[in-house]
């Protein structure tokens, strides 16, 4: 495909039409007129047919795969090759997605022939949303050889850009929680009560508790004997993320920065601030030498990644998540709890992402739970508002009739969150509810606690 440049309009407009117009004056014949008109636009039209063969020896590459996160800019990189050596100058296309923005669609640049090595062209990006986006096609174009045309060639490639979440934020806020790096030395830390991985036999000692005598290997050896007991080195931690509708709930205004802008990369719905917390807690795992599973649900269980460990299972788990969208649906906390069920064979913490604001939910929730909650350590975080709160408080500023009616709201609402507390509670069930920028925080803290209690 080959398209007028501006060299011929300028030629055209320039040159051919005051021609015309000046031997027309001049009192010449139609027909020489036409003859030398014809001659200067076949000069364009031969131009056009020799350069035909220009971008067919022109090969475009990109990187099959670009991992970056939300909010970060990045180099996208085509590496271009002239196997005829007949192009002066190229200029690549790339119809990028939304959820990408750059400075210009196009880059151009001047080839040089004597270089073997394949030209770099780049593209400075800018990641916008998270998500995966696919290159399938990029668009070429250059010059004639005598610059009267712009020809233009359109190329199959396949470059995948994932954009993961951002977690530079949580990370230097946490890292004081659980990164213990570039530390030498021993480090005291107090365990509340005991372990429960068996360590060793040994005999019977006075002061020993008689829930830890073994009484069948009593029985063999016809002597008291004690099982010993150590710290649990390695357990099972499980997240289960809710992605049904009411994850898609908009998150209040977001932070104010320096300048007095909003913050353009902050999370935007529940959803998302729930895979930050999941991809924070899988760190906080591998780091504290745990095994790390997930399980994301709606309707029905969409993913379930089985408890695992090291740098290759991360990635598995954030490969699954940055995806994920909110989907238009009611959870079903029965379906939950059973494949909780079948897969979990072991006593395991088991941390819920989810949203129990409706009362139906909470009810359905409640009676679900009760059966895992007897053999597992299940904690529930839900993402709250500073609005869900008593309504006669120090700090509540009502000016206005509708201050009021929002401030009984949000009483009603943390009633509600209360009430489903204390009902959870009776199984053996903690709800937290965090505001936005606290709930991965929170999330992190209640894990270290129960590894800290030796709850499981």
């Amino acid at each position: 495909m080959f398209v007028p440049s501006t060299r011929q309009l300028w030629f055209v407009g320039l040159v051919i039409t005051p021609l015309a117009f000046a031997l027309g004056v001049a009192g010449l014949s139609l027909t020489l007129i036409l003859l030398v008109c014809g001659c200067l636009l076949g000069l364009t039209l031969v131009d056009a047919l020799i350069s035909l063969n220009r971008v067919r020896a022109v090969e475009v590459t990109l990187p099959p795969l670009i991992r970056i996160s939300k909010g970060k800019r990045f180099d996208l990189t085509a590496e271009v090759k002239d196997n005829a050596h007949l192009c002066r100058a190229i200029t690549l296309g790339l119809a990028l997605p939304r959820s990408l923005e750059v400075s210009s669609f196009t880059v151009t640049k001047a080839l040089h022939h004597a270089d073997p090595k394949p030209e770099s062209l780049t593209w400075e990006a800018l990641a916008l949303e998270r998500g995966n986006s696919v290159l399938d096609t990029i668009y070429l174009q250059t010059p004639s050889a005598l610059g009267f045309w712009e020809m233009r060639a359109a190329r199959p490639v396949r470059c995948e850009i994932r954009v993961y979440p951002d977690l530079s934020r949580e990370k230097n806020v946490l890292a004081p929680l659980f990164f213990r790096r570039g530390s030498l030395g021993g480090h005291q830390v107090r365990q509340v009560g005991k372990g429960r991985e068996f360590q060793q036999l040994r005999a019977y000692l006075p002061g020993d508790s008689y829930d830890d005598i073994y009484w069948k290997g009593t029985a063999k050896r016809r002597f008291p004997v004690t099982m010993m007991y150590q710290i649990e080195r390695t357990q099972e931690l499980h997240v289960i993320l809710d992605v049904s509708r009411r994850s898609a709930r908009p998150l209040e205004a977001s932070r104010r920065g320096q300048a007095g802008e909003s913050d353009r990369f902050a999370p935007k719905d529940q959803c998302e601030r729930f895979i930050q917390s999941a991809l924070i807690l899988a760190l906080a795992a591998q780091q504290q030498g745990d095994r790390f599973g997930l399980m994301v649900f709606s309707d029905q269980v969409h993913t379930v990644l089985p408890a695992g460990s090291g740098p290759a299972h991360y990635n598995a788990c954030r490969d699954t998540l940055y995806q994920v969208q909110p989907r238009v649906v009611s959870p079903d906390y029965q379906e939950l709890f059973v494949q909780i069920g079948n897969r979990l064979r072991h006593r395991s913490l088991v941390i819920i992402l989810t949203d129990l604001a409706e009362p139906w939910l909470s009810e359905s929730f409640s009676e679900a739970v009760k059966q895992a909650a007897r053999r597992h350590v299940i904690l529930v975080h839900s993402l709250g508002s500073r609005e869900f709160q008593p309504l006669f408080q120090k700090d509540s500023d009502i000016r206005h009739v509708d201050d009021l009616y929002g401030k009984l709201a949000g009483h009603l609402l943390w009633s509600d969150l209360q009430g489903t507390s204390k009902q959870l509670k009776q199984s053996g069930v903690h709800l937290t509810s965090s505001v936005q920028e606290s709930l991965v925080a929170d999330v992190v803290t209640s894990y270290l606690n129960v590894k800290k209690r030796q709850l499981l």
